[in-house]
């Protein structure tokens, strides 16, 4: 059950630092061969500083930056093994290039728990410099049901 005192707790930061190697294994595990992530001119004849990151990249940096993200969804009340992915969103402020560092941080957006289903929102902002460069949200649903 879903400790609702969670709701709006912002979690300890994380740091990642993007690495090119990282955005070509991502793109890679997604079947995404678009030149601009792997080619530097590419992209730079495209207008970016180097090859930018792609879209979701941003659930990357919190699995792999922040892996602790499963100890924080068990101390909400989650139970990872029944959870569904619901939904991402990603609002990009400015691109992510290799080479950033990145700070993050996640906090528990929203919460809804009803007898069939419980649902969380968590959000994510990413910052480069002070800078925030990345908002990413991310929905779970975790379906109630006989154990």
């Amino acid at each position: 059950m879903l400790d609702m005192s969670y709701q709006g707790k912002v979690f300890d930061s994380f740091s990642f630092d993007v690495e090119k190697s990282k955005i070509k294994e991502l793109c890679l595990a997604i079947g995404d061969d678009n030149p601009l992530f792997f080619d530097s001119e590419f992209a730079k004849k495209e207008g970016y500083e180097e090859t930018p990151v792609p879209l979701t990249f941003a659930t990357l940096m919190n699995f792999w930056g922040y892996p602790e993200i499963w100890d924080r969804m068990k101390e909400v009340g989650i139970d990872v093994q029944k959870l569904l992915h619901a939904k991402e969103e990603y609002e990009y402020l400015a691109p992510i290039y290799p080479g950033d560092h990145i700070v993050g941080q996640v906090n528990v957006e929203s919460m809804r728990s009803s007898t069939l289903m419980q649902m969380v929102t968590f959000k994510s902002q990413y910052k480069r410099n002070d800078e925030l460069v990345l908002i990413a949200k991310m929905t779970i649903v975790v379906m109630e049901g006989e154990e």
